[in-house]
């Protein structure tokens, strides 16, 4: 058999002399074809992925070995075909779930799938009855090539009748009433997002919501904020499914606030405190103006944060913890929440200024409104506000500043805006 780059310089040669050069440039692009990755699912909980092979360096295929991470825990079943058991647990701290159950769907974290290094053009074909990326959904098959899979994630299921509300998946295990309210509650939340804070966090992202039953000797939620927002409920009991639907809204307004923050935020020494803190402040002002909690509730999440937080707290400052690198994986989010809610009150600023600040130092820009030092929303080095320093400081400083935080709450409201 004739390979196609013979073909093709057999048909150049009796061209026109001038374009053979021209031909002998495109050459290279011929020479090897993208590795296909064909992803779909198979029995007894795994998913298959299939290898192209026509036109493929040996080094994309599995010709010679494992073409695959050994660390993803993947199955060989001959050069082509290999076998990922599905798994929502990550025992070996991996940042994302690798391909997980979700509901009646999986969810893939592509990145994890590329083959050898060395194979750099990489096309992803998804084969499934519902395919959802970003906020479309897909029938039968659909491809990715390997810029547009960096980073990001992948649901799909072969359900005939999915539960479906736009952009967003919901478990058909959820109950009934419960999932009524949850739907409701994810729409006034957009709808405080777009109507107040005129911004709509969710263009371009889908949203899976799923009951998730693994091995693990466990009951918690939590989720991802890519491409799909990603969020589950491990292992609930029958009590916690029927009121799921408050854990999940609160983790949704979460979610969202990781969308309005920019990538330079990730890159700052104290990043996760900054992260996590916005997104847990934002979720408590967003889930008290939208309706879905009242004061009294959500000064009461404020305050525990606050405790949860002292818990952690010692001789060092958070900076110092960052740079020794031993923060529990809570830390962030409960300091964080603490940090922004002090920084609120000690600015003596209205609700909507703040909030307008906030937003600026989430954008990463420098400047957020000319009180960088004293409003200190990015933890910087130079912040002149006593407060903040003591809400990051040492245990006998925090404890000092959360005293303060509780006089604060016990006599003054929570940010209120307008909708």
């Amino acid at each position: 058999m004739i390979s196609l780059s013979k073909l093709f310089l057999t048909q150049c040669s009796a061209c026109v002399p001038g374009l053979f050069a021209l031909c002998l440039a495109l050459l290279p692009m011929l020479a090897h074809a993208s590795q296909v990755v064909s992803i779909s699912e198979a029995k007894e909980e795994n998913v298959q992925f299939d290898l192209s092979t026509d036109g493929v360096e040996p080094v994309c295929t599995g010709r010679n070995g494992q073409v695959f991470n050994p660390a993803l825990g993947i199955r060989k079943l001959s050069d082509t075909s290999y076998l990922k058991a599905l798994n929502s647990e990550a025992p070996d701290g991996a940042q994302y779930l690798k391909a997980a159950r979700m509901g009646g769907g999986i969810y893939i974290y592509l990145p994890f799938f590329f083959p050898a290094r060395e194979c750099k053009d990489v096309v992803f074909e998804v084969n499934a009855r519902h395919i959802l990326w970003g906020d479309k959904w897909h029938s039968g098959s659909m491809r990715l090539g390997s810029e547009d899979a960096r980073g990001k994630a992948i649901f799909f299921t072969n359900e005939e009748t999915p539960v479906v509300q736009g952009s967003s998946y919901f478990d058909q295990s959820i109950p009934a009433p419960t999932l009524a309210r949850l739907q409701t509650a994810f729409e006034k939340i957009l709808k405080f997002y777009q109507d107040v804070l005129k911004v709509y966090p969710q263009n371009n992202i889908g949203v899976v919501t799923a009951v998730v039953r693994n091995q693990g000797n466990y009951s918690g939620y939590g989720g991802d904020s890519l491409n799909i927002i990603r969020m589950s409920y491990d292992n609930p009991t029958p009590a916690q499914l029927l009121t799921m639907d408050e854990l999940i809204a609160s983790t949704f307004a979460h979610e969202l606030a990781h969308k309005l923050q920019r990538d330079g935020l990730y890159k700052l020494p104290l990043a996760r405190y900054i992260v996590e803190g916005q997104a847990d402040f934002f979720k408590i002002i967003v889930l008290h103006n939208s309706g879905l909690i009242d004061e009294v509730t959500a000064k009461q999440r404020i305050l525990k944060s606050a405790s949860d937080c002292a818990k952690f707290a010692d001789s060092r400052t958070m900076r110092e913890k960052v740079e020794q690198k031993s923060i529990d994986f809570k830390e962030p989010y409960d300091c964080g929440m603490a940090y922004y809610f002090v920084a609120y009150y000690s600015s003596e600023l209205q609700a909507a200024d703040f909030m307008e600040a906030l937003r600026k130092a989430m954008l990463g820009e420098n400047s957020y409104g000319g009180q960088e030092n004293k409003l200190c929303l990015l933890f910087e080095t130079t912040c002149a506000n006593e407060r903040m320093k003591g809400i990051a400081g040492d245990k006998i400083s925090y404890l000092q500043q959360i005293q303060w935080l509780e006089s604060m709450l016990a006599k003054r409201p929570l940010p209120k805006l307008n909708r």
